[in-house]
């Protein structure tokens, strides 16, 4: 029994021996790397960051004024259009029934004239004679050689001419009306004949087709759907990002400022672009205000960029020149004061302003070539007594 309770004291003896050793080994020994850097002067650009994504500046759903079947696609996804030129053709039997059934009332209409006319002719002549009889039939009863009868008749056959001349006239304007219909109805079914053939609005690339030969599509106008999407162009020559700003930001950017966009498809390249317009009106979602920001792309490499990419935006909000830099990292705080470590071990306050999230500006406090402590435990300021990593060292 003594020989195990000799043994169990040697034990912890060592082990007391260790814990020792550990809580008091000298502090160069406990250092862990110190990582410095030098205080320079360069530019620092304040950035603020928004995703969005790549939208074309003018994008259209193309769709037909005519309902029937598709006939012809002249068009493929990719393809350069120019304005005007065919994008796809329905069937047009029956807009072309529709013209001949105009024509044959034009016809119709157009002999129905002839005929009014005619007739308001023959009206006139009838009244000119009857106009002659009546004349003769009352200059002899004011002689005495026609009786009363003869008189009255002959005037109301006058009366009558006149007012046949009067309803025939009216004949041939109703006659040149429904000509002027026919005419219309002839030039309404050629307006929907050429609506048969759809035909490229704007200048540009073909994004999408959304038909195949033989399909039924329905009005754009006349259907409360809203119509059949044939094709959907885009003008890709000017392209925006359409990003979201938060909120904190919103005061900030402004338009004319330059930004950098990035995308997945090209990692390790950056596009530019400019700020065209920030919206008046803020989104709010779960609780999170964003405001949409509307920046033009002005890469030279424009053509590289898809309507639909994800992109990310890095707008400068600020440039500042020659100014004096630190990493973020190695300024430190207690409570309301900033100060850094010096490589000598000194703890120098400074003053600072702003910041890209890396670097910040140093105003006061600290001279271009300086070093200073960004991360680890000095040994320099352990010999100095002067603070480490979290405030002065207690020395023995």
């Amino acid at each position: 029994m003594t020989k195990k309770i000799l043994i169990a004291l040697i034990v912890l003896g060592s082990i007391a021996t260790a814990a020792f050793y550990w809580f008091n080994k000298e502090p160069e020994e406990a250092a862990t790397a110190v990582q410095k850097e030098r205080v320079r002067r360069a530019t620092l650009i304040e950035q603020a960051s928004a995703s969005g994504t790549i939208q074309p500046d003018v994008q259209v759903e193309v769709k037909s004024r005519a309902s029937g079947e598709v006939v012809e696609l002249a068009v493929n996804p990719g393809d350069q259009v120019e304005k005007g030129a065919l994008l796809v053709r329905l069937d047009p039997i029956d807009e072309e029934r529709s013209i001949r059934e105009s024509r044959a009332a034009l016809i119709s209409a157009r002999a129905r004239l002839a005929q009014a006319e005619a007739s308001v002719s023959v009206a006139r002549t009838e009244a000119k004679e009857a106009e002659a009889r009546y004349d003769v039939r009352r200059k002899g009863f004011e002689k005495g050689l026609v009786s009363a009868e003869e008189h009255r008749s002959a005037e109301n056959n006058a009366v009558v001419a006149r007012n046949t001349v009067l309803l025939r006239q009216a004949d041939v304007l109703s006659a040149r009306a429904e000509v002027d219909r026919a005419k219309l109805a002839i030039a309404e079914a050629q307006r929907r004949l050429d609506e048969t053939i759809i035909r490229a609005p704007i200048t540009g690339t073909v994004l999408s087709v959304s038909v195949e030969r033989g399909t039924i599509v329905s009005s754009g106008i006349t259907n409360v759907g809203g119509g059949t999407t044939l094709v959907t162009l885009a003008d890709l020559a000017k392209l925006y990002v359409v990003g979201s700003l938060d909120e904190a930001n919103v005061g900030k950017v402004k338009p004319g400022q330059e930004v950098e966009i990035t995308v997945d498809a090209y990692g390790n390249r950056m596009f530019r672009g400019r700020v065209e317009r920030v919206s008046p009106l803020g989104t709010t979602t779960s609780n999170i205000v964003t405001f949409d920001v509307e920046v033009a792309v002005t890469d030279k490499d424009i053509h590289l960029l898809k309507p639909g990419m994800s992109a990310d935006l890095e707008i400068a909000i600020s440039r500042h020149e020659k100014v004096l830099l630190i990493p973020v990292a190695a300024v430190r705080g207690e409570g309301t004061k900033r100060f850094v470590l010096l490589a000598s071990g000194e703890q120098r306050p400074i003053r600072t302003r702003e910041t890209d999230g890396n670097q910040i500006i140093v105003s006061d406090g600290l001279k271009e070539g300086e070093e200073v402590i960004v991360a680890g435990v000095d040994i320099k300021a352990k010999q100095a007594g002067g603070p480490g990593l979290f405030g002065p060292r207690r020395m023995k």
